[in-house]
């Protein structure tokens, strides 16, 4: 059997993702909450269900109940959407829900209750609706992201002895003539028992109840055998893949029957709605056997439906990026969202703290593989689960100047460094909010008193007024960060070298391929002036004569810049291309330090910045294989060192079980020309 699984393993990892390329690593992506965004249809506000809240879900009143935001109140916003130069729209799950919790405390607005999976609900309005959005955004130029779950369903099942978890160890599951099997073992295999082969009253840990009459749709998802039925998440461990996520229904990831009927699910939504990629809720709560099948499938029937390339962004809410990358190395990930980046990027706005941020960029070699990059990571300030970023702001900076500017300097941020920046909806309008259901705030009239009288940062509190009837200074900071990333396409992918952090000060560039064109950004989060010395951030020899200051108030005067309190400035130049003084040295290559699972190789580069370092190492055909490129160097704090390293990080395991391994590295300057480093050899021990 174990042959089996690592033939199909291998199989499926050799089918590998599209390479994104610059300009498909161009997007800007406006994240929608659908009930929260514009209510285009009052009639189906209910639901067309009949009775109070606790039977419609509707109470616009209250922060957890439906609010009436459409699919038509959507679609009659696209060009107010593309008019803030976003290129995508990422929405919430449409799939019918579960409309009410069991308790109906709260309702299913979120979308994140599914039980009609290949429906629209109601409340959102119909298929014809969904097809019609889609089909006018990309009239518009934009395209659609799907919020999609796989995990669990709303919440319909129950336990006849309660919802505490049971872990695998005291009860195993078996098949309907009691034969022991392991999920782990034979997970998304042909070995795995079909579900003629198990009892629902016998094989699994749990007596299942059915809570109500829901009707779940496709109809595989009514069979209880296609469930784990273990009991709640506990937090961690093993009930990570088997508990029900705070007691929703935790889908029976690891069975064939699952896996095919979710890829029936989601071909149709790529095939017959025309949806340009996912983002995927609760990834890492599923096994890794199922991704190494759904997402090479998902890729092809995009590519065989025209599109190229598919993105995926899995949600893996940690903010440790060895932990997330994880998923990119061993389960075929080629996007996640950066939560380790947002935490270092809203600590610097609000902390003042920039050397946590440029030492977070160093971990951007995790990410890197033959078929992803941190380029590829959506990147963001805050969501609709851990808050928005005017409140993080707001609540340590009432000040509404004050506040302002920070928000300003974080979008600035936000469209300046690598990734693909994810704006939330409302933010462009200064809303706080809290966590969670506080920061879901209607764009529409709200008849919540709370938000009614919420301040925002740089505008009053919004009363009874239509968000969309009043303007925002970060409307237009927004457009013109837009109309920066349209002039310079160097900003969706191109090198990013961390210069300078201290304190409240950040300076970095970037290089625009197309045009020839290092881009300076230097970035003051805090709130004194600051004053800095050329020669603190640029090579020797080098100087800012050949700058020009496109953008900011900072001031150049001899050899100091002045970086007025909490601002940010853009200044460009032509570097001079040193193509004969380019030298690459690759270096030993030693275990990860903080994952010896993972080699480091390391690359030295002198002579020369803005290059490509792509690393290769040869295989048991003698066939040299990419590990990843990187093209952002490791930030140096100490200034000391001569020449920029660049790094990748790989998996021992996916090397394979050698006794040695030669490894090279290729130097591509911004001519294209390249540059071989000598080859390394390295022996393995037992």
């Amino acid at each position: 059997m174990k042959w089996f699984l690592a033939l199909l393993i291998g199989a499926l990892i050799s089918i590998q993702p599209v390479i994104a390329d610059e300009k498909e690593r161009g997007e800007r992506i406006y994240f929608v909450m659908i009930d929260r965004f514009e209510n285009g249809e009052s009639a189906n506000d209910r639901g067309f269900l009949t009775g109070d809240r606790t039977v419609t879900g509707y109470d616009p009143s209250d922060i957890g109940f439906f609010h009436g935001g459409d699919l038509k109140g959507l679609t009659s916003r696209i060009s107010y959407i593309a008019s803030l130069g976003f290129t995508a729209i990422w929405i919430t799950p449409v799939a019918r829900q579960v409309t009410v919790s069991p308790t109906a405390e709260s309702a299913a607005y979120h979308g994140y209750w599914g039980a009609g999976f290949d429906e629209v609900d109601p409340h959102f309005g119909t298929m014809a609706d969904m097809k019609d959005f889609v089909a006018l955004a990309h009239k518009s130029g934009l395209k659609v992201f799907l919020d999609v779950v796989v995990n669990h369903t709303g919440d319909v099942i129950s336990y006849e002895d309660g919802n505490s978890y049971v872990p695998l160890e005291d009860r195993a599951y078996r098949t309907s003539n009691g034969k022991k099997f392991d999920p782990v073992k034979l997970a998304n295999s042909n070995q795995f028992p079909e579900l003629s082969k198990l009892d629902v009253m016998t094989s699994f840990p749990k007596k299942v109840q059915v809570k109500n009459q829901i009707q779940k749709s496709p109809d595989w998802l009514n069979d209880p055998r296609n469930y784990h039925n273990r009991g709640n998440f506990g937090g961690g461990g093993e009930s990570s893949f088997y508990g029900d996520f705070y007691g929703l229904d935790d889908l029976f990831t690891e069975s064939p029957a699952v896996l095919e009927g979710w890829v029936a699910v989601f071909t149709d939504w790529i095939k017959e709605v025309d949806i340009d990629g996912f983002r995927i809720d609760t990834f890492r709560h599923v096994n890794r056997e199922f991704w190494l099948q759904f997402l090479p499938r998902m890729r092809e029937v995009a590519r065989v439906s025209g599109k190229r390339y598919f993105p995926m962004w899995g949600e893996i809410y940690d903010s440790d990026a060895g932990r997330i990358s994880e998923w990119v190395k061993r389960a075929g990930l080629s996007e996640v969202l950066d939560f380790p980046l947002q935490g270092s990027m809203t600590g610097y706005v609000i902390d003042e703290d920039a050397s946590r941020l440029a030492l977070a960029f160093n971990n951007d070699d995790l990410y890197t593989t033959a078929y992803s990059s941190a380029s590829m990571n959506g990147t963001f300030l805050g969501n609709h689960d851990m808050g928005r970023i005017g409140g993080f702001i707001f609540n340590r900076f009432p000040d509404s100047n004050i506040a302002l500017a920070k928000d300003e300097i974080a979008h600035a941020l936000l469209y300046s460094i690598r990734g693909i920046p994810i704006v939330y909806y409302g933010d462009e309008f200064g809303l706080i909010g809290g966590r969670d259901k506080s920061a879901r705030q209607s764009l529409f009239a709200t008849q919540v008193s709370e938000w009614q009288s919420e301040p925002r940062v740089g505008a009053s509190a919004i009363g009874s007024s239509s968000h969309f009837d009043n303007q925002h200074p970060l409307q237009n900071v927004i457009r013109s960060l837009s109309q920066m990333r349209d002039k310079y396409p160097g900003l969706q992918s191109g090198p990013q070298k961390i210069r300078f952090a201290n304190k409240g000060t950040l300076i970095f560039s970037r290089f625009d391929q197309k045009s020839g064109t290092e881009l300076l950004f230097l970035f003051n989060s805090g709130r004194k002036a600051n004053q800095i010395p050329i020669s603190s951030f640029l090579n020797a020899g080098d100087g800012m004569s050949d700058f020009l200051i496109e953008n900011g108030p900072a001031q150049v005067s001899g050899s100091q810049v002045l970086l007025p309190p909490v601002s940010w400035s853009l200044l460009t130049r032509k570097p001079e291309m040193k193509h004969a003084e380019a030298k690459i040295e690759l270096l030993k290559p030693t275990r990860y330090e903080f994952d010896p699972s993972l080699l480091l190789l390391r690359a030295l580069v002198r002579g020369e910045e803005f290059v490509e370092v792509e690393f290769q190492y040869r295989d048991s055909d003698r066939n040299w294989k990419s590990l990843g490129r990187d093209s952002s160097p490791t930030f140096d704090p100490t200034g000391k060192r001569s020449g920029d390293i660049y790094r990748v990080a790989p998996a021992l395991s996916s090397l394979g079980a050698r006794k040695s391994l030669r490894f090279r590295a290729i130097l591509r300057d911004r001519s294209n020309s390249e540059v071989l480093s000598r080859e390394v050899l390295l022996r393995l021990s037992k």
